[in-house]
């Protein structure tokens, strides 16, 4: 699902690029609020995700977004629906962790270069 909303730019100490985008594009994916998805991650339905801005902001990458829309799908996620008694903080979090996997290959290859998230 592609994101229509302003992305922050990131380059991961190995030279990979990627595009990182606000709690808000997570939630517009979703048809949510930014306070439900926030809320989703403070109570350890959805993962944290591993990106902040040097303000604090949580931002995703769109293939986080892409994963917990597909998860969002498959689970069949609806209003109001107790979120503690499906099964979608889970395989949310299954697909976080293999992307997260990935994301620290990119961060391992020179850690001591690492670049501060800087919001435009």
């Amino acid at each position: 699902m592609a994101i229509q909303q302003k992305s922050v730019p990131y380059t991961f100490p190995n030279g990979i690029k990627m595009k990182l985008y606000t709690i808000g594009s997570l939630a517009s994916a979703l048809g949510r609020s930014s306070a439900t998805v926030r809320k989703w991650e403070i109570s350890g339905i959805l993962p944290k995700t591993p990106f902040k801005s040097s303000a604090g902001r949580r931002l995703y990458t769109q293939e986080q977004i892409d994963a917990v829309v597909a998860v969002a799908e498959t689970v069949k996620i609806g209003q109001g629906k107790d979120m503690h008694k499906s099964n979608f903080g889970r395989k949310c979090e299954k697909e976080f962790n293999k992307l997260n996997e990935k994301y620290m290959t990119y961060a391992e290859a020179k850690e001591d270069e690492s670049e501060e998230i800087v919001e435009e």
